[in-house]
């Protein structure tokens, strides 16, 4: 009998082995398969097993409560599905399984496929960064919208939007907002909007509906045109449970139309209750103000009784009464004493005027071009001359001229 001469595992051993081999090779941990669904088993615990087969092979499959939970349709035997999940080993039968996270039809997981492929290049570039959304308006006053001109979201909007703060413009760009065009008229209309001035944030959203139905919000050129705007974007696809590329990149994501009103905009009631509340803050603090203020007045009143106050009052209007009298006195004084400077200065004036000289018998001649006649030899005989009086004057004649030696 031969025994082994090298190390010896136990069953469960090789498990472990070989599930870690599994889990360190990425690709075995986010895996998309698709197959058709047999033994189908719903187990009170909410979890679902069934087996995935194609024509030549299969695979069994667990999706546990919570995924189970997340399912958007019932699971059928016979049903053509993808399943994304990772591959594991199920210890108790050493038997390899899916772990399914996501299961779905295969029509529709071929638009998943691509929409994970399209949002993982994205996420690369950087386009989901939050370093790059925009703050929103607190009090916008001119929102663009694009969406459908005829659907439910911009009735909804519009409603939302008179209800909460009527004050508020709206310019629309209608677009198509699903179908193959759909994308391209949404990316258009992003970019028109942004040429436009004065408006503070744009809506682009539109109704609730299937995957594909809302497949254009979930397409690279609508992803870039949201990227690149200038103007903050709210992505408003009214479907709750899925996620869009557009809800990714825009400034903020929310869940339904209506929703997206209710976040970008404030409640005018809750604004006037605000104001109120501000006002009555304000009469309360300006109240406080006075009663302090009235109430040191009156401390200061008690302690100067009422008498003392008439005898303060009275003292200094006898200070006043006492200035103006000394004021009187020294400006009566001050006029005295000016008022004999100038009897002075008058009598002064007085003895050098010639009036005063004509009054003492003196008199003025003038020859007869006016000039004052002071020697006999400034006229000739025969000339008139004008002799100025103290009162009067004479017109004479020169008969002749005689000068003292």
């Amino acid at each position: 009998m031969t025994f082994p001469t090298g190390q010896i595992y136990k069953v469960h051993e090789i498990t472990q082995m070989l599930q870690g081999i599994l889990q360190s090779e990425p690709i075995l941990q986010d895996l998309w398969l698709e197959g058709e669904i047999s033994n189908l088993g719903r187990p009170s615990s909410g979890h679902i097993y069934f087996t995935l087969k194609d024509n030549s092979s299969q695979i069994q499959c667990a999706v546990f409560r919570p995924a189970a939970s997340r399912l958007r349709f019932p699971l059928q035997n016979g049903d053509a599905v993808l399943v994304n999940g990772r591959l594991s080993i199920y210890d108790a039968r050493s038997q390899y399984q899916i772990i399914g996270e996501r299961v779905m039809p295969v029509g529709v997981g071929e638009l998943q496929l691509k929409f994970e492929r399209l949002k993982a290049e994205l996420a690369v570039e950087g386009l989901f960064d939050q370093a790059h959304k925009k703050l929103l308006p607190k009090f916008p006053q001119k929102i663009g919208l694009i969406t459908s001109a005829t659907g439910a979201a911009i009735r909804d909007i519009l409603r939302m939007l008179q209800e909460r703060y009527p004050a508020v413009e709206v310019l629309l760009f209608p677009t198509l907002v699903q179908g193959g065009e759909a994308a391209g008229e949404i990316a258009h209309a992003i970019g028109c909007m942004n040429r436009q001035s004065g408006i503070d944030l744009l809506i682009v959203g539109r109704g609730g509906g299937s995957i594909e139905d809302l497949w254009a919000f979930n397409e690279e050129v609508v992803a870039r045109a949201i990227f690149e705007s200038h103007i903050p974007i709210v992505s408003a696809v009214g479907h709750e449970t899925d996620v869009t590329i557009a809800d990714l990149v825009a400034d903020h994501r929310a869940p339904t139309p209506s929703a997206a009103v209710e976040n970008i905009v404030p409640d005018r009631e809750e604004l006037q209750l605000q104001l109120a509340s501000i006002r009555s803050i304000l009469v309360r603090s300006i109240d406080r103000r006075i009663d302090v203020i009235q109430t040191q007045l009156e401390n200061i009143q008690r302690r100067i009784p009422a008498t003392h106050r008439i005898d303060a009052i009275n003292r200094l209007r006898q200070v006043i009464d006492q200035l103006d009298s000394r004021g009187e006195r020294a400006a009566a004084q001050q006029l005295k004493g000016k008022r004999r400077t100038w009897q002075v200065v008058a009598t002064q004036l007085d003895a050098l005027s010639p009036l005063a000289t004509l009054a003492r018998g003196y008199s003025i001649c003038k020859d007869s071009t006016g000039k004052t006649v002071t020697d006999a030899s400034q006229v000739h005989a025969g000339e008139e001359v004008d002799v100025r009086l103290s009162r009067g004057r004479l017109a004479c004649r020169v008969l002749k001229g005689e000068i003292d030696v």
